[in-house]
């Protein structure tokens, strides 16, 4: 169990390491932070906006996060809205909470109206119920009715971060019509790399990437230059799956369809970059057994962080009650060889290993979709003849060890069997109870690592104290 604490606490170090080279990157930004509070507190705002026009809005976002609460929202007004609708988004939850309590109506509206429609639907979503009502009035119709229409989807499909913002063209049409068609939305998409080509029904059927657009006659036809193998996701499509997509087929822009194969939006690999840092630390967090809304700096209501922990801590408190229990009951007839005790740290650790690799491995593959049910066999057996081979082979290391030190034969043939079987079982273990939580809809990252510690700790302790007993049994009975 030792182990695994010290694993857990080892990822849980991997992802603060990240966020704080994050930190420790911002130097050249930084190092002008204290100049600019002083700037704020004097209130010279032309120095100020000279200063912080060299940066990306995103340096100007770590500057922010930087701030007292104060000087956040003075240094943020001082924005004009094209820079503060991408500062806003790119700024630290705590930063942009206190900026949205201090911004006036008309500000948050105008900020509101120049970002992308995906952007806009997550900064209303953290708005209250009356906030969102009121910027969503006062904002274009058409821009407030596809963020609504964004805010219906669960905030981890393909429809939560997709944008409506597109340019589609019709499959009968000319490169120059298709032009003409890009530059009359030059202000409302951004970012533009493909054309998304649709049909009569407006059905998605081919995607034009602009290159071949450029090198096109002006009078050739669309359908004779769109790429007709189309990948897409469906809008509720989970954000992982979407993840996958982009990365297999390494796509800048990815059209989203409704059921009927009508184009809804597009994802942009921006988002998928999003997506991946939050898949990832939520599994680092779940693996470790707590909430990923937790924050170093703010954690949210108490009651809840701890009943998002106990569960797992619970199992885990029982599970090393029960090994204790079968200690407890296998000493009455091993309490003259307390020789033995020496070798169950060892041997739960080594199981507990073995079985934690399997598992991030298979955990990783499913999430990567590498792993899967169609090639089960081939994941099980390849880890279960994995932890063979690291059994016999840490398992004779240990009967060596045991020889040495006890001179004792016997024990170091109970060693032997006992490391084997233990580390061939927590291979096994750390592949099928990922698997089984997934086959269950459960997610395996949360609950994996309880089951296997647990699982691993009561079959290293019971084969080795039972194979004790029948070798002592066998070789020194009375």
């Amino acid at each position: 169990m030792l182990f695994y604490f010290v694993v857990y606490i080892k990822l849980i170090s991997i992802y603060f390491c990240i966020k704080l080279e994050t930190i420790t990157g911002m130097k050249e930004i930084i190092k002008y932070r204290e100049q600019l509070e002083q700037l704020i507190d004097e209130g010279q705002e032309i120095k100020i906006l000279s200063l912080i026009s060299k940066f990306h809005p995103d340096d100007i976002a770590d500057l922010i996060d930087a701030l007292e609460e104060e000087q956040k929202s003075k240094l943020f007004r001082l924005l004009d809205v094209e820079t503060a609708s991408d500062v806003i988004m790119a700024i630290g939850d705590i930063s942009r909470e206190f900026i949205l309590e201090d911004i006036s109506r008309e500000k948050l509206t105008e900020i509101v109206e120049d970002m992308p429609s995906d952007d806009a639907a997550d900064l209303i979503a953290d708005l209250t119920e009356e906030q969102a009502q009121e910027i969503l009035s006062h904002i274009d119709q058409e821009k407030s009715e596809d963020v609504q229409k964004l805010l219906e989807y669960p905030e981890d499909s393909a429809g939560g971060i997709m944008q409506t913002e597109l340019v589609s063209v019709k499959q009968d049409s000319t490169v120059k019509e298709a032009v003409e068609l890009i530059r009359s939305h030059s202000e409302q998409v951004e970012d533009l790399h493909n054309v998304f080509v649709i049909n009569a029904d407006l059905q998605l059927v081919g995607i034009l990437p602009l290159r071949k657009l450029l090198l096109a006659g002006e009078n050739t036809p669309i359908s004779e230059i769109m790429d007709k193998s189309t990948v897409y996701a469906t809008a509720d499509m989970d954000q992982e799956e979407v993840a996958r997509i982009v990365k297999k087929y390494n796509i800048i822009s990815l059209p989203v369809v409704d059921e009927d194969m009508c184009i809804v939006g597009r994802i942009m690999v921006d988002d998928i970059i999003d997506v991946i840092e939050e898949e990832d630390s939520e599994d680092i967090f779940r693996m470790a057994g707590i909430s990923e809304e937790e924050d170093v700096v703010y954690s949210g209501r108490t009651l809840k962080v701890c009943m998002t922990r106990l569960p797992w801590l619970i199992f885990n408190f029982f599970g090393t009650l029960i090994s204790g229990y079968f200690l407890w009951i296998y000493q009455s007839k091993l309490h003259d060889l307390l020789i033995l005790l020496s070798f169950v740290p060892v041997i739960c650790a080594m199981s507990g290993n073995v079985g934690v690799q399997s598992s991030s491995i298979v955990v990783r593959g499913l999430a990567t979709g590498k792993v899967d049910f169609l090639n089960l066999k081939k994941t099980v057996m390849k880890e279960f003849i994995i932890g063979i081979i690291i059994g016999l082979v840490c398992g004779l290391i240990g009967s060596l060890i045991c020889f040495v030190w006890h001179h004792s034969m016997v024990f170091g043939v109970v060693v032997f069997l006992a490391m084997f079987i233990a580390i061939a079982f927590g291979s096994l273990l750390g592949v099928l109870v990922p698997l089984f939580f997934k086959k269950m809809k459960i997610d395996p990252a949360v609950a994996s690592g309880a089951l296997i510690s647990t699982g691993n700790d009561l079959v290293a302790i019971n084969s080795y104290f039972l194979l004790a007993a029948i070798f002592m049994k066998v070789f020194f009975k009375a």
